[in-house]
Formats: C-alpha cells, sequence, structure tokens
C-alpha cells in the first residue's frame, strides 16, 4: 500500500490540507477557502465583488444630484403652498408625517429610476440633501425665514428615513 503525498496550502505553505479549489485544482487550507455559490474556491478564483448596484460612479452621482436639484425647489414651492409653516396644531403634525412618507418615497423613486436602481450611502446622502433643500426653498417661499418649523422637520425627518430605508 502506497501513502499518498502530503499536499500544502499554497497560500500558507506550513499547513497540511486535503482541500483545494473547486475550480483550478489549488491547494487551499480552511483559513483562505471561500465558500461561493459554485462551491469552495480558492482567493483569487473567487474574485468577490460589491454587486453592481452598489458600484456607484461619477455619472450616477451625477445623475442623482441633478433629479435632487430638480425636485427640491418643485417640493418646497408645493410645501409652501399646501403647508404653511406657521398656524398649525397636532393634527397637521399628524399629517406631516404621511407627507413626509410620500415625499421621501417620491424622491427615492426618482433616484433609482434615474441611476438605473443604484443604491448605496451616496445615494442616500443625495435622497436627504434633496429632502433638506426642498425644506429650506419651503422656508424662504412662506415667509417664516429660518424660524424653527416642527412640521417641516417632521416631513424632512419621515422622509430621510424613507429615503434611507428605500436605497439602502
Amino acid at each position: 500500500m502506497t501513502a499518498e503525498p502530503v499536499v500544502y496550502c499554497s497560500r500558507h505553505p506550513e499547513v497540511e490540507t486535503a482541500l483545494e479549489c473547486g475550480r483550478c485544482g489549488t491547494p487551499i487550507c480552511p483559513r483562505c477557502m471561500i465558500h461561493t455559490p459554485g462551491g469552495i474556491r480558492c482567493p483569487d478564483c473567487a474574485q468577490l465583488r460589491r454587486p453592481p448596484m452598489y458600484e456607484l460612479g461619477p455619472l450616477d452621482y451625477a445623475k442623482a444630484i441633478g433629479v435632487g436639484l430638480l425636485l427640491a425647489p418643485a417640493l418646497g414651492f408645493v410645501g409652501a403652498l399646501l403647508f404653511p409653516s406657521r398656524g398649525f396644531g397636532g393634527l397637521f403634525l399628524l399629517l406631516a408625517l404621511f407627507v413626509g412618507s410620500a415625499v421621501g418615497g417620491l424622491v427615492a423613486e426618482a433616484i433609482h429610476r434615474v441611476t438605473n436602481g443604484k443604491r448605496g450611502l451616496g445615494m442616500q446622502l443625495v435622497g436627504a440633501g434633496t429632502l433638506v433643500a426642498a425644506l429650506l426653498v419651503r422656508m424662504v417661499l412662506s415667509g417664516s425665514g429660518f424660524e424653527v418649523d416642527i412640521a417641516g422637520l417632521a416631513i424632512v425627518g419621515v422622509g430621510a428615513f424613507a429615503v434611507w430605508g428605500r436605497l439602502r
């Protein structure tokens, strides 16, 4: 009976192994093996990448910022018309929560469509920035200046939460 030769990991020459890459056959140890949908691979064959939806380039940011620059003044204008910053009580604040959710969803969907489904921290920040810019436009147009606007802050807070969740 012949003994099988001892095989060592190609990356860790001091470690004996009986494992090999399912693609190239390179000997690997448990420390450097990577489980993939196609089986166990060495780090070279696994080539783990981020999903394409999270790979953001300058053009993606330009598109997202462009749609934000178009939406912010429009949303601020509509907000100033429909929701003046003074004279509303608790019921208006409750309505602001629903409006914030809808506005956040609208901004997130616009960014999602114009960037072909890109997401991630950069897109989330652009969406939240769009909502803050819309609030500033609303405050200027409604004549409140830069007083504390509880309803506006509630709309932006809930909207940013919606944007953050949709573009994560």
